[in-house]
């Protein structure tokens, strides 16, 4: 295992154009701005991500309120949420050689790291899956002739900055809760450490998010 996520993780996204995905299509800045990614074992560029700005976002902003007031997904259940993020678990699990691979590229973490780090990643999906349905509000105490009780609603779009530092693990995290509970998501990683937050965003549209 060790040999070959080493023999991916020197070329995995070699040459690759990135872009936002927005509102299920992948696109570049629309300033066609780009930044060099560099690996930082060599110093060397190997793929380009978008250089966005606040147009990008503003459209990113849009297309997730659409997509919340969209009655496919304001009206699904929890339960299917909950199939959304297990499906989602399983695509990490079957590119997980892939996804460490440019973790370890992206990040600079030794091999080993960015192996536990998909892992983990991959276990905050199947975790929140299987939430989704488990959350829940209460009925309150209250006098005769009264009932009260609290009801779990999503806020609505949630905007996400990730650190550098553990895009993989801190993303699943941000993207298991936020979707479980209903929301919809901006997220905004790091520009010199993203691209396996990238790559779970593709994942995550082919899993039916």
């Amino acid at each position: 295992m060790t040999e070959t996520l080493a023999n991916a993780a020197r070329t995995v996204a070699e040459g690759k154009v990135w872009g936002n995905l927005i509102a299920g299509q992948i696109r570049p800045a629309r300033n066609g701005a780009i930044v060099h990614m560099l690996c930082p074992s060599d110093g060397l560029p190997f793929c380009t991500i978008p250089r966005s700005d606040i147009t990008d976002i503003d459209d990113a902003v849009t297309a997730a309120r659409k997509a919340f007031e969209d009655p496919a997904w304001a009206r699904m259940t929890a339960t299917d949420r909950g199939r959304c993020l297990t499906r989602l678990c399983q695509l990490v699990n079957d590119h997980h050689l892939e996804l460490a691979a440019l973790e370890s590229r992206d990040t600079g973490k030794p091999l080993r790291q960015a192996d536990i780090d998909i892992t983990m990643a991959a276990r905050y999906f199947e975790f929140f899956g299987g939430a989704c349905d488990k959350i829940m509000g209460d009925t309150i105490p209250m006098l005769d002739g009264y009932t009260a009780m609290t009801l779990r609603e999503p806020h609505g779009v949630v905007g996400s900055i990730i650190p550098w530092n553990y895009p993989a693990q801190i993303g699943a995290r941000v993207i298991g809760a936020a979707l479980a509970m209903g929301n919809c998501l901006v997220i905004k990683p790091a520009e010199n450490a993203c691209l396996s937050i990238l790559r779970m965003a593709e994942l995550a549209h082919e899993a039916g998010i």
